[in-house]
């Protein structure tokens, strides 16, 4: 039977997703009673043996998994080689040198899903230490009992995102999705690493990136590029540990074999090999498919996230509230209207998220100094949402008290109109205040949306005149009041 790698890693990545929920289950619906002390250790052991467990499972699909996919990329290199007639050089030592790769490669990713399960469980040891000591005084001054007590703990557990990994750039994952991201990360390099030493060990010194479209920026200006893996070769640049995939987390690029003679344009590949590595070649049409691409990403993840909670009946009932606002605004992004089951359990909410969503109007647009960045956008008013107005106090303090007075004017009167990149069917208003700069995110309510929806301020704050410039330096305005010359 083949080797199917895709099947190994959701194998894995389902076990870490089980580990997961499992331990927020149990934060969630361990008694408490008893001795606090007893209670924190009792919970403390039960996590520490579910992260313990995914360690041992880890381990063994490593040494099971690696060696099987950097062998078949091995493989496919050297058939590929064979049938060209090149001949593998007489070196023994490569039978070492490919079992060291796998071990260098195996380790690592050992090492790195074990930093995330002690990471989380030092956490969790810690956060219990920290906040039982508060409560303990709390609890002591206001009479409450052990359940008011633990209840208190469980939820700052969890809202401080304590069951997550921080990695080392200060990004939080998920369990499982730290998991997926390391395993395919991993397989990924080994498979790069394989095709490298097999190359090697057939004499070959030229590999080719493979192309992916669309790509991201990181990627876009290496994709298609041929190294010479010595140096040797004057007309293409040294392969480095920098240019040598994976270049990021999940990445999909790898190493392949390169034959100058098979390329019928091989000319064009030389003279795209050497091209400079700071400018980014995707076409705005590449950049829009990409951002879009990603965006249909994010919102079937955070759909699929939101259904785990909503069909869990075990889950806390504010958990389902989160959970149904997560799982509707996915498809307030899209202009889609939920169907089958998720229409379904969103009416069930649907006074809560009714209640999130009360709405306060605060000034008008002209529709067509917009239509360059949407089309047929069907109403001039614009609204702020309960639940947008409380991202914006909670993550720009101030910001709202201090730009609430000029905020219809900005509307009304804009400075600056940007492209938003990221979102579809957004724009970014910009007002030139006294010292600084209103930023205002616009979400333009179109033809083939859900009808009745207004334009919408999904955030705002104030910006610079330094990054004001960078924006307009970067040919993202579709309407300019003031010239740039004038700023």
């Amino acid at each position: 039977m083949p080797f199917d790698e895709e099947k190994q890693i959701q194998q894995l990545v389902s076990l870490y997703r089980r580990g997961f929920e499992e331990i927020l289950r149990i934060i969630v619906e361990k008694e408490a009673k008893g001795q606090w002390t007893q209670y924190w250790r009792d919970l403390l052991l039960e996590v520490r043996a579910i992260l313990q467990q995914l360690d041992q499972y880890a381990d063994q699909w490593i040494e099971q998994t690696i060696g099987q996919v950097y062998s078949q990329a091995a493989a496919q290199t050297a058939v590929f080689l064979s049938q060209l007639g090149i001949e593998k050089l007489a070196r023994p030592e490569f039978a070492q040198i490919h079992q060291r790769a796998i071990d260098v490669v195996a380790q690592n990713m050992a090492d790195n899903l074990r930093d995330a399960t002690q990471f989380i469980g030092r956490r969790i040891n810690d956060v219990f230490r920290r906040v039982g000591l508060e409560q303990i005084g709390r609890k002591l001054a206001a009479g409450q009992t052990w359940q008011d007590m633990k209840q208190k703990v469980v939820q700052q557990l969890l809202d401080r995102g304590q069951t997550a990994f921080v990695d080392r750039l200060g990004r939080k994952w998920r369990l499982d999705a730290y998991a997926s991201m390391v395993t395919r990360t991993t397989t990924r390099e080994a498979a790069s690493v394989a095709t490298l030493n097999t190359c090697q060990e057939f004499g070959l010194d030229l590999v080719r990136i493979t192309t992916h479209y669309p790509t991201c920026e990181k990627c876009a200006s290496l994709q298609g590029k041929v190294y010479s893996i010595s140096g040797r070769d004057s007309r293409y640049p040294k392969l480095t540990d920098e240019r040598r995939p994976p270049i990021h987390p999940n990445c999909r690029h790898v190493l392949v074999p390169y034959v100058r003679e098979l390329d019928d344009n091989a000319e064009e590949t030389e003279r795209l090999s050497n091209q400079p590595l700071d400018r980014d070649p995707r076409s705005e049409a590449e950049k829009q498919t990409y951002a879009e691409m990603r965006d249909a990403v994010t919102i079937a993840t955070n759909r699929k996230r939101a259904r785990e909670v909503l069909y869990n009946e075990a889950a806390p009932l504010e958990d389902k509230l989160k959970a149904a606002r997560k799982l509707q605004r996915s498809y307030e992004k899209t202009g889609q209207k939920p169907k089958g089951r998720d229409a379904a359990i969103l009416k069930q909410y649907r006074d809560w998220l009714d209640e999130q969503n009360l709405v306060k109007r605060v000034g008008h647009i002209e529709p067509k100094m917009f239509e360059v960045i949407a089309g047929n956008i069907t109403t001039n008013e614009v609204v702020l949402t309960k639940e947008r107005l409380k991202h914006i106090m909670e993550k720009h303090p101030g910001e709202w008290e201090a730009l609430e007075p000029y905020l219809a004017q900005a509307l009304k009167d804009p400075d600056y109109i940007l492209r938003d990149k990221k979102r579809r069917n957004t724009g970014i208003v910009i007002k030139k205040l006294e010292q600084e700069n209103m930023f205002l995110a616009l979400r333009l309510q179109t033809a083939d949306e859900m009808p009745g929806r207004k334009n919408s301020i999904i955030t705002l704050f104030r910006i610079s005149e330094k990054r004001l410039k960078g924006y307009l330096l970067r040919g993202d305005a579709v309407y300019i009041k003031i010239k740039p010359d004038k700023i």
